[in-house]
């Protein structure tokens, strides 16, 4: 692929997360909306692909139209609709299954064909799973029940298992904290669908209906996103605009790095060059502090990969690498980046 391309036009697909890529609670994220109506109008169609399951898949949709995203070539998963294709291919249509969490997980079960039974309607009859995801209303007692089921048998399936959820106040307990909860009361593990495992790459791939080298995956969160997308076999590009930083990239193990980076979602139509650890960029070198000494010139998107590289050049061979989040902090001001 040129350098001089933007980066999109290499791909026949794009998967793109939502949460501090596309929005930050109620608002746009500065740049996103612009950037994805091109690329929709050029002909690329879009998954947005969350791990939050809480809502149905229509609400995030009209959350994205009220932004401003243009209502055409894009669509919108979830962990609990991977969640619910998991159990649909394991058992009989009408099957009836626990959905414990927001109203997106019995949705999603009840269009692949299941039963969804809520906590409160448990005395009907036994069911055969139960799927835990998020939901601001989930009570102890469904927790409880979880656990209680968990402990007799039954098919555990956790949405994802995010420790957190960003909000306009910061960060919340996300699904994972309620996972966690429950196995402190049991001696298992859930199956999870979620990123970072390829279950929701591989639904979000199929709706698009694109080869793994033709889909780009774009995200905010290296351990989700970014390690999910490496798992899937999908090349990926992490934005700083959401939860990881430019230091949490830059001390990245190998599969949790991306292969393209840029300071937001208009990075589609930049020059694709791919980040490496031995890639040459001599815009950056390390200072006898063990920090990136950044140039005096060169555009913002060279330094910014120059900073990256280097820093991994640096990790891969053994050498020191300040891991001062002030300083880093002090790298992204001069990129623009905060």
């Amino acid at each position: 692929m040129s350098g001089y391309e933007p980066l999109i036009t290499g791909y026949r697909g794009l998967i793109c997360d939502l949460d501090g890529v596309v929005y930050r609670g109620a608002d746009a994220v500065p740049r996103a909306v612009e950037t994805l109506n091109r690329v929709t109008a050029d002909g690329v169609p879009v998954v947005f692909a969350t791990n939050n399951a809480s809502r149905p898949p229509e609400d995030v949709g009209n959350h994205l139209r009220g932004l401003g995203i243009a209502p055409r070539g894009w669509s919108v998963v979830n962990s609990s609709q991977a969640a619910a294709a998991h159990l649909a291919r394991q058992l009989a249509p009408g099957t009836r299954v626990c959905a414990v969490g927001g109203p997106g997980v019995a949705q999603a079960l009840a269009e692949a064909g299941l039963t969804p039974i809520r906590v409160a309607d448990l005395s009907g009859g036994p069911v055969e799973a139960v799927v835990q995801g998020l939901g601001s209303d989930v009570t102890w007692t469904e927790l409880a029940e979880v656990g209680h089921l968990v402990g007799t048998g039954v098919t555990w399936v956790a949405t994802n298992v995010d420790l957190t959820l960003p909000t306009p106040y910061g960060e919340a307990p996300g699904n994972g904290a309620l996972v966690a909860l429950v196995q402190t009361a049991v001696d298992a593990a859930p199956h999870v669908v979620g990123k970072p495992q390829a279950a929701l790459f591989d639904l979000s791939r199929a709706r698009l209906g694109t080869d793994r080298p033709d889909t780009l995956v774009c995200g905010d969160r290296l351990e989700t996103d970014i390690e999910g997308a490496n798992a899937a076999g999908l090349d990926s590009l992490f934005v700083l605009t959401g939860i990881s930083r430019l230091r949490d990239l830059a001390f990245a193990e190998r599969a949790a790095r991306p292969t393209y980076v840029a300071a937001d979602l208009s990075g589609l139509h930049e020059p694709a060059l791919a980040l490496s650890a031995d890639s040459g960029e001599q815009v950056v070198d390390l200072g006898p502090d063990a920090v990136p000494r950044m140039p005096n010139g060169g555009d913002d998107g060279q330094a910014l990969r120059s900073v990256v590289t280097t820093a991994w050049a640096a990790r891969d061979a053994g050498r020191a690498l300040s891991d001062d989040e002030g300083r880093w902090g002090e790298i992204e001001r001069q990129l623009g980046l905060l």
